[in-house]
């Protein structure tokens, strides 16, 4: 046993002024040295009994012989009989320490094991998480999976207010009835967009939380940023979703040709040129200024 108890009333106990008032000491000696006493007696064999020396006392408290002395004899009949503190089965009960069947109170012992078997229970329960988390996942994480893959909202079912100002926020989404009239007033009727387009016209704009709108203009917006990405994408040869687009002619945006593809270029549009003389029964001459002229002189020199 290496504790005790204290009653609630111990510090303002008139007995101390009494005791204090009798021995002519300090009260603040006299509950010191009666806590010593408490002490002692909690540890003694026969808990309850004091054998700590007066001079011990003395000793540790830095006081005379003659003060404990004082004291000691004033406490006889108010807190101890003798070498016994008084009160101290009513105070300092067993219950607690052997148990009580009657009033279920543990003993320190089955309060230590069932620590013991709290903390091991925790400890296996700490070791079966852990080795779940290695499991494969089953029919519950699939579905998560499943969710997380559902493709986000481009289209808000309505909107509560057209004419309120507000700053672009992560959430606006353009109304899917009149944000359709808008794409066919920008000419873009039937146009379609991807998500990631969405994200960028609002992370754009969430950068300049001073511009507010009304969400009719967050759309005519909207349909302004698609309709240049439109042209941009057009412009590389590429379709709206991203692919390049084979079936049309060479991009107008080609850089330019190395001399080489020049001097092809040219020799194509000649042979070009030459063919469809022949065709129509066109002189060569008359097309292409590189062929010889003198052939008319000596003709006519001929005749």
């Amino acid at each position: 046993m290496d504790w005790l108890r204290l009653w609630h009333d111990m510090p303002n106990d008139p007995k101390w002024r009494t005791i204090a008032r009798v021995s002519g000491q300090p009260i603040a000696l006299v509950q010191a040295m009666y806590v010593h006493l408490l002490v002692d007696a909690s540890r003694n064999v026969t808990r309850g009994h004091v054998t700590v020396t007066k001079e011990d006392i003395a000793s540790a408290l830095d006081v005379t012989d003659e003060q404990v002395e004082a004291i000691f004899e004033a406490m006889q009949g108010r807190v101890m009989v003798g070498d016994e503190l008084s009160g101290w089965d009513g105070r300092q009960p067993k219950r607690e320490d052997s148990g009580n069947p009657e009033t279920g109170a543990k003993s320190a012992a089955q309060r230590k094991r069932d620590q013991r078997e709290r903390l091991k229970k925790e400890a296996e329960e700490k070791a079966a998480h852990d080795q779940s988390r290695n499991v494969t996942p089953g029919h519950d994480r699939e579905e998560e999976r499943r969710l997380d893959t559902t493709p986000p909202l481009l289209y808000a079912s309505d909107i509560s207010d057209s004419r309120t100002k507000f700053s672009m926020t992560k959430d606006w989404l353009p109304c899917e009835k009149s944000f359709g009239a808008v794409l066919t007033m920008n000419a873009m009727a039937g146009q379609t967009f991807q998500a990631d387009q969405l994200l960028e016209f609002k992370s754009f704009w969430i950068a300049s939380p001073d511009e507010h709108r009304t969400h009719a203009k967050w759309e005519h917006a909207l349909a302004q940023h698609l309709k240049r990405d439109l042209r941009h994408q057009q412009a590389a040869g590429r379709t709206n979703d991203g692919r390049h687009n084979n079936t049309g002619s060479r991009s107008a945006r080609q850089g330019p040709r190395s001399a080489v593809d020049r001097v092809k270029q040219h020799i194509a549009d000649r042979e070009a040129r030459e063919a469809a003389a022949s065709a129509i029964g066109q002189a060569v001459g008359e097309d292409d200024r590189d062929v010889r002229p003198p052939l008319d002189g000596e003709f006519r020199r001929e005749s």
